[in-house]
């Protein structure tokens, strides 16, 4: 299998990588285009969405239930901020910053709402396979309320086709997607795997999910859940193609432990999407893998 570069600019983050059964886009972790920098930064989401990347932001409900772009449900410390998101305003977060992994502020990287997040894409070109996911995230005990649903409806208005709305909690994604024409609905099943210790077993995870599929677009599965299945013989995901949803792994970055042993046979069980932070790196490694292949 050989690399395939997403953008005729080299200095660019790849959007995909070549794999054994076609292309497998490679979705840029809270919008980082590698580890070192700050989540949510302005500039690789216009990036992103000129060049047709996979794009991934969390979301959470403030006190007044609108959605900021964050993934901790305290401030502090991964923004200079202090608190708890669930009882403050969004006002509150006006001039506060995500840090990169050095702990600096990123002036690129405002803590904003997502209608402010997304509001500039709007006068960009957006090139056709783009696509936006917004994660949500809900803390436990806490519903979604409809003002919040309203909330993010409207944020994206007019941008539907390019929205995936992931999130472990199926229903509520559910609900937003039917708010929002033309997104697409995803299901991160491993906060129930979590819970229940028997969908560790991948015959029954893939039942979990196929009672699920109604609507279902995508499955977000941990690599190392994917790696298991495929090392016992089971075709998780390809069982999962046949239904008509594609997966994601999650998440895959450069370090200790990713090596061919683990991208191999991701790509080989035909995942169609690969979360990473990272996405240059795991261009490289795929690449290197390919061209020490005989």
């Amino acid at each position: 299998m050989a690399a395939l570069e997403a953008s005729s600019q080299a200095s660019n983050p790849p959007a995909a990588v070549e794999g054994p059964y076609g292309p497998v886009r490679l979705k840029w972790h809270k919008l980082r285009t590698h580890l070192a920098e700050a989540p949510f930064k302005r500039s690789n989401l216009a990036l992103g969405w000129q060049l047709g990347a996979s794009l991934e932001i969390d979301i959470l409900a403030t006190a007044d239930r609108r959605f900021a772009v964050l993934h901790d449900p305290t401030l502090g410390p991964s923004t200079t901020g202090r608190g708890r998101v669930s009882r403050l305003p969004i006002a509150s977060m006006r001039g506060l910053f995500h840090r990169a992994a050095d702990g600096t502020r990123d002036p690129d990287a405002p803590v904003l709402s997502l209608a402010d997040l997304v509001a500039p894409l709007r006068s960009l070109q957006r090139s056709p396979s783009a696509n936006l996911q917004l994660d949500l995230k809900l803390l436990e005990g806490h519903a979604l309320p409809d003002s919040a649903v309203a909330d993010a409806a409207a944020a994206v208005a007019g941008l539907g086709d390019a929205i995936v709305v992931g999130s472990h909690h199926l229903d509520d994604a559910r609900r937003l997607v039917a708010a929002i024409p033309g997104a697409r609905l995803g299901y991160d099943p491993m906060l129930a795997v979590s819970r229940r210790p028997a969908l560790r077993n991948p015959e029954r995870l893939l039942r979990h999910i196929e009672r699920r599929r109604t609507g279902l677009n995508l499955a977000y599965l941990r690599f190392d859940t994917i790696v298991a299945a495929e090392s016992q013989g089971f075709p998780l995901v390809k069982h999962l193609l046949d239904l008509g949803i594609e997966t994601d792994a999650w998440t895959v970055n450069p370090g200790v432990g990713v090596s061919d042993a683990i991208l191999h046979p991701l790509l080989e069980a035909k995942v169609r999407q690969i979360t990473t932070d990272a996405p240059s790196e795991i261009f490289r490694l795929i690449g290197f893998s390919a061209n020490a292949v005989p």
